[in-house]
This record gives structure tokens, sequence and C-alpha cells, in this order.
């Protein structure tokens, strides 16, 4: 696998735990941006799960120089969450 091809996969990862981690953080009602980089949750909890996986994603994304500092990171949750919005039924399909 070329390394550009490893970089868009592992960046794809770390956008859907980034996403799947945005949502149980509005599910559970946090204020996503406020608390995604700092907050620190019991272990065996949901959001310490995903959390974990997350830096676990970024960690291997940075791996192959596909780092994301927190703003670009929290810009993309914010652009998933407008995209979702747009299609409330779900996205469309071909």
């Amino acid at each position: 696998m070329s390394n550009g091809k490893e970089r868009g996969l592992l960046g794809d990862i770390l956008m859907r735990e980034f996403n799947a981690y945005v949502a149980a953080l509005i599910e559970a009602g946090h204020d996503w941006e406020a608390v995604w980089a700092t907050a620190v949750w019991p272990e065996g909890d949901r959001l310490y799960w995903l959390r974990g996986r997350f830096l676990l994603a970024r960690e291997c994304a940075a791996m192959v120089s596909h780092q994301f500092c927190d703003e670009t990171i929290t810009g993309y949750g914010r652009d998933h969450l407008e995209y979702l919005a747009l299609f409330p039924d779900g996205p469309p399909s071909l």
C-alpha cells in the first residue's frame, strides 16, 4: 500500500471514529466542542471507549504523517454535523 493510500485510509478511519465520538457526546448531553479534546471519562464508560478508539486512530494517522490539529478536527466535526442536518432521513443513496 502506498503512503498516500495509507494516509487516506487512516484519515477516513480517524474521521469515522471522531464522528462516532461526537455523536455519543451529543447523545449524552455534552457540548462536544468544549469537551472532546480534554474530557476524561471513567474507565469502562462508553465515552471512554469511543475516545480511546479515536485517539488510537489519530495516533495511527500521525504515524504516516497525516496529522490534524484540534481546531481542524473540530472543523471536520462541525462539517459532518452540518451534512447530517441536510439529510435528516439519512444520506441519499444512488
